[in-house]
């Protein structure tokens, strides 16, 4: 068996399995019922705690599509309500970040000189994610509006009776996961489950990686930033195929760099075409649980990423020029930058301990 075939081979293992740790989760949250219910409000009681635990939960897991899938599993069986739910989606957003920061401070710690340009990069993530959650927390905050479209979505979802027919078929493909809960405890399902779902998206995020190989890969993101519309384009398919914002998006830091892109002008339309590419696994964990509630929170994810494309597009330059002033500053000094990332990680934290405290 040729190296393609192998990754391949893995990349539909692990797409099993991915939607095997939905079934889990789903089954063990309904078996768990009204305790795994208070246990999760008491955690997240509104919007505020939401928010913030969406951002550091997606921050540690470094998958923003396997926990927003993991809180689609509790949407469609009863545990969290949906106000919650749409919260954490927001949160999210701005946890992806984590990678892309991460990587560009240890590549300057580790070569004591300015990195501004990989910090176009950096900083363009970071930046765009930090603004939507400023516009988009406080219209929820006030407005609900959110809860409104998810509450559209599920409505619309739920004149689609051909939905309910998936988790049958699902049934059927895991036979095996009602005997497991009948084995063991429905926590340590709700566990499982999770774990199933991180680890199988990081492994075709891994298998698909290989496939569209490093240097392949470079030439491909190399070819597109010569336009807006290329790159928007080349970030979606890129992300649909490798289901990870925070891989794509961290793929460019070494390119940047290296002096391979030039143009920080190109790179907030890759991103915000990643961002919508990642809604493919959000929407095939949603079709799993044949729950229109469920459908409604993907369809937030949608129209968070489709609406923040629509605000930033036509400002790309004035925020291409923000970008590159904010990454020529935060890039002074290595001991400068990490304090940066310290700071900016702390800030979830210190809320979530505040607000509980």
């Amino acid at each position: 068996m040729s190296t393609n075939a192998k990754n391949a081979a893995g990349s539909l293992v692990a797409i099993y399995f991915f939607v095997s740790g939905i079934i889990v989760v789903k089954s063990a949250a309904v078996l768990m019922g009204e305790a795994l219910a208070e246990k999760i409000i008491l955690l997240i009681s509104d919007t505020t705690s939401g928010v913030f635990s969406g951002w550091i939960a997606t921050a540690l897991i470094q998958s923003s599509g396997a926990f927003d899938s993991i809180v689609i599993a509790f949407t469609s069986s009863g545990v969290m309500p949906l106000s919650l739910a749409v919260a954490t989606i927001i949160g999210a957003e701005i946890g992806t970040t984590a990678t892309p920061l991460l990587v560009s401070v240890l590549g300057h710690l580790r070569r004591k000189d300015r990195l501004s340009a990989s910090f176009n990069v950096t900083m363009s993530h970071v930046l765009y994610n930090l603004f939507t959650l400023m516009i988009f927390y406080p219209i929820e905050l006030f407005y609900g509006s959110f809860t409104k479209v998810a509450e559209w979505g599920s409505t619309l979802f739920l004149r689609a009776t051909w939905i309910t027919a998936i988790p049958d078929l699902l049934d059927v493909l895991t036979p095996w996961v009602d005997p497991l809960l009948e084995i063991i405890p429905a926590w340590s399902g709700l566990l499982m489950g999770g774990v199933m779902m991180v680890v199988a998206l990081g492994g075709i995020e891994k298998y698909m990686t290989a496939i569209f190989s490093m240097p392949k890969s470079w030439n491909l993101i190399r070819a597109t930033f010569t336009k807006p519309t290329r790159a928007f384009i080349a970030g979606f398919i890129f992300t649909v195929l490798v289901p990870s914002t925070s891989v794509m998006v961290s793929l460019l830091i070494p390119l940047a760099g290296s002096g391979v892109i030039l143009s920080e002008y190109y790179i907030l339309p890759y991103i915000l075409g990643a961002n919508i590419g990642t809604v493919f696994d959000v929407m095939i964990a949603a079709l799993a649980t044949g729950e229109s509630t469920s459908l409604g929170v993907w369809m937030v994810h949608l129209s968070i990423n489709l609406i923040g494309a629509l605000i930033f597009i036509p400002i790309l330059k004035p925020f291409s020029s923000l970008v590159r002033w904010t990454a020529d500053r935060i890039a002074v000094s290595p001991k400068f930058t990490l304090a940066i990332a310290m700071i900016f990680y702390s800030i979830p934290i210190m809320v979530m301990l505040a607000y509980f405290l």
